[in-house]
């Protein structure tokens, strides 16, 4: 396996970016991607602090990951919350959008049948399972990786813990998604073991 890149880069397409373009259409008119990139961060992090203080209470389903996606990205893409409708390749290739939507019900049938890992004896495993597998799924055109996180965030809360990615560092989480998507979930456990609290 050659040296894994510090970061991936989407295709450019011709439905969610501009016209000869990488950058995504956006609501704010922005059509430098780094400029975009500093305003994306800066309203989704004001939006994630805000879900963490005040999360859902509903359902912890695939309507639930669609809604917190449009919470986060609202101000910023006409399609927030909307499962993406091309396929798309970053590193690896993802879950093909037709069949994104019966994928991620099935995903978060198993996490109901495990009664959302509440008195889970092995909560990092399981974490790193969904994690990786939603990772793998890719529901949305940009901003999977920030959404997953807050499920996963919230999800571990609901079973007693809290979680805390601030000390794994993107290189970690690259790594330990891509040897996820193989099926070796064992980095990820060592990533969310190493953010994971009992309250």
């Amino acid at each position: 396996m050659g040296e894994t890149p510090l970061s991936y880069e989407y295709e450019r397409d011709n439905f969610y970016c501009f016209s000869n373009s990488k950058v995504l259409r956006n609501k704010l008119g922005i059509t430098d991607e780094k400029i975009l990139d500093v305003a994306e961060r800066e309203i989704t992090g004001l939006k994630a602090v805000e879900f963490v203080n005040n999360p859902f209470p509903e359902k912890l389903d695939f309507d639930y990951i669609k809604k917190l996606h449009k919470f986060l990205f609202n101000d910023i893409y006409d399609w927030a919350g909307e499962v993406r409708i091309i396929d798309i390749s970053k590193g690896n290739i993802f879950c093909q959008h037709e069949l994104i939507e019966v994928n991620a019900e099935a995903l978060m049938k198993e996490l109901s049948v495990e009664d959302y890992l509440v008195n889970s004896d092995n909560i990092a495993e399981r974490l790193a399972y969904y994690l990786g597998d939603l990772n793998s799924i890719h529901p949305f055109r940009e901003g999977n990786g920030r959404v997953q996180r807050l499920f996963i965030t919230e999800l571990a809360r609901r079973a007693g813990y809290s979680m805390d990615f601030s000390n794994t560092t993107p290189k970690e989480m690259i790594i330990a998604s891509d040897e996820a998507f193989r099926h070796n979930y064992g980095p990820l456990e060592e990533v969310i073991q190493k953010s994971l609290a009992h309250n």
